[in-house]
């Protein structure tokens, strides 16, 4: 297992926000496939908790003052602040509630984050358990509205009626809003339209390896123009 990092875009300040951390797999088969297979043998926390410490080791080498945010479901959260882990202080950390963990195993999770002085991200807002009654109840630091619901904003009432109510949501306690899925310029317009804070998206750069960080933010500046601190 191994990690690229997908720029986060800061669209108030066309700043690097920071990355997403994304698990990748040398046998071929995709994270979901990996994931959804520990879940069924009964081993995703294993999995989560294995994935959640290599990226920690892994954030050695990013620049000073970035978010790095990771994926996990409840009971690994829970499980991640149990162990107390040595986050680096240079870095703002983030962990994204996954949008099928149920109720009752993550309604803890923002006292988790706080525990672990990191930000609570609800992940594909709009998608499974990620509710608007999960953003009202757990109160998150950012709400990441899901790819499919971005995409289909124009042509589908229902998806605008959706997101009109997670963004509500999202504002209604005073929390940030990334949206996924930015693939094209028209997309970050809509998603500037929106009044989106942050955005990720192929638009802007695939998931990279750590090592080819540094000549692939020097190209997103040059193309898009966005300051890249640290780089």
């Amino acid at each position: 297992m191994k990690f690229v990092f997908q720029p986060l875009i800061n669209l108030r300040s066309t700043t690097l926000l920071g990355f997403e951390a994304l698990a990748r797999f040398s046998d071929g088969r995709s994270p979901d496939e990996h994931f959804s297979a520990a879940r069924a043998e009964g081993n995703l926390v294993e999995l989560e908790l294995r994935a959640l410490e290599r990226i920690v080791e892994s954030s050695q080498g990013l620049p000073e003052g970035l978010l790095l945010t990771m994926n996990a479901s409840g009971p690994a959260i829970r499980a991640f602040a149990h162990a107390g882990p040595a986050l680096d202080p240079r870095l703002l950390w983030g962990l994204e509630l996954h949008e099928q963990s149920a109720p009752e195993v993550c309604d803890a999770a923002r006292i988790h984050a706080d525990e672990l002085g990191c930000l609570l991200l609800v992940d594909d807002a709009g998608i499974g358990y990620a509710t608007r009654g999960r953003i009202l109840r757990l109160k998150p630091h950012i709400v990441k509205l899901d790819r499919s619901l971005f995409i289909h904003y124009l042509a589908s009432t229902q998806a605008r009626e959706h997101v009109g109510i997670l963004l509500a949501a999202a504002r209604e306690i005073g929390a940030r809003t990334l949206v996924e899925g930015i693939e094209t310029g028209e997309h970050l317009d809509l998603a500037r339209k929106l009044d989106f804070d942050y955005a990720q998206g192929f638009y802007f750069s695939p998931g990279i390896e750590l090592a080819g960080l540094p000549a692939a933010m020097h190209e997103l500046h040059g193309r898009l123009g966005i300051d890249i601190p640290g780089f």
